[in-house]
């Protein structure tokens, strides 16, 4: 699957830039998965599939391609695969960012319903403040040929500190999140339009 990861740079920008490394991060074991701590930030959508046709769609169009440049944030651009199969819970990859960055992250749930994803490696100033990120994407049949989407990204701080000040962004998180997955779910709507008038041809 192509759930990516989204760098928290913004969040830790005032406490100084950190320049890209000279090299790619090495992997390292992840921290047990939080399930306390965290600071969730929830968006939603709905698509015009049923919960199979909308994994396929993100499968093949990328939440990730809508996401537009904000402020510090940096997209990812490149993947490695650093174990296993992608897709599979357990696979563990490498992403590179626009500003030569990078984060690691690995799939720990990839259900029909459900995907789950853990990040814990942060090159950026994320790294300074975030312990981990804890993604979770759910697809919930809702009528015939419609699902709800729901993402949930959940912040880790290390710390009280981070803590506050991650609390303060959250809603720049979310509003940016949000415009992403609404012009995901838009092109959804395109999409399954434009199939209509081609067999009505």
């Amino acid at each position: 699957m192509r759930h990516l990861a989204l760098p928290l740079v913004a969040f830790l920008a005032s406490c100084g830039s950190v320049s890209p490394p000279s090299t790619p991060p090495d992997y390292s074991p992840p921290p047990p998965l939080a399930t306390e701590g965290l600071m969730p930030v929830v968006v939603t959508a709905e698509l015009p599939f049923d919960v199979a046709g909308s994994r396929a769609y993100a499968e093949r169009t990328p939440i990730l391609q809508f996401f537009a440049q904000s402020g510090t944030i940096a997209p990812p651009v490149d993947g490695e695969i650093l174990q296993g199969t992608w897709g599979e819970p357990g696979a563990v990859r490498r992403l590179k960012l626009a500003d030569g960055h990078y984060v690691i992250e690995r799939i720990i749930k990839n259900q029909p319903e459900e995907f789950v994803y853990q990040i814990w490696v942060f090159t950026n100033e994320a790294g300074r403040g975030v312990e981990q990120i804890v993604g979770i994407q759910t697809y919930t049949p809702i009528g015939e040929d419609r699902t709800a989407f729901e993402w949930t990204y959940a912040v880790k701080p290390k710390n009280a500190i981070t803590r506050i000040f991650i609390g303060r962004q959250l809603g720049e998180l979310e509003a940016f999140l949000q415009q992403a997955v609404d012009g995901w779910a838009a092109n959804a709507e395109q999409e399954v339009s434009a199939a209509a008038a081609q067999e009505r041809r």
